[in-house]
């Protein structure tokens, strides 16, 4: 991103504060919401098996997009592992920021498609 799309989003974004064990995202819920993790680190699970992770959140990782741009329910928990703390863009602001972010959260779509 450049300076411009980069300021852009810092005046879109807010953050909060999970603490371990918390529940961010619930899995089959109405995604409204996209998060960047900041501090802490978080694991995704599922329904089917919610002792298993299969992903790991750790600082700098994002979760949440999915939900956004395909316009389905959220494909999976999302579950503090620790105290954390999260930036995030709701639907208005990440559909405003969109262009700037899609051609980076559908190259990386192919990192889930494991989980669907």
């Amino acid at each position: 991103m450049d300076h411009y799309e980069r300021s852009k989003m810092a005046d879109a974004v807010k953050d909060k504060k999970f603490v371990g064990g918390d529940s961010i995202i619930k899995q089959g819920e109405e995604g409204n919401v996209f998060y960047i993790l900041v501090e802490g680190s978080a694991k995704a699970t599922l329904d089917t098996d919610p002792s298993t992770s299969v992903m790991s959140y750790k600082p700098g990782d994002y979760f949440g997009e999915l939900a956004l741009l395909r316009g389905e329910p959220r494909a999976a928990n999302v579950i503090a592992e620790e105290d954390l703390k999260v930036i995030f863009l709701d639907r208005k602001a990440f559909t405003r920021l969109l262009g700037p972010l899609d051609t980076i959260l559908q190259r990386n779509m192919a990192n889930y498609s494991n989980y669907n």
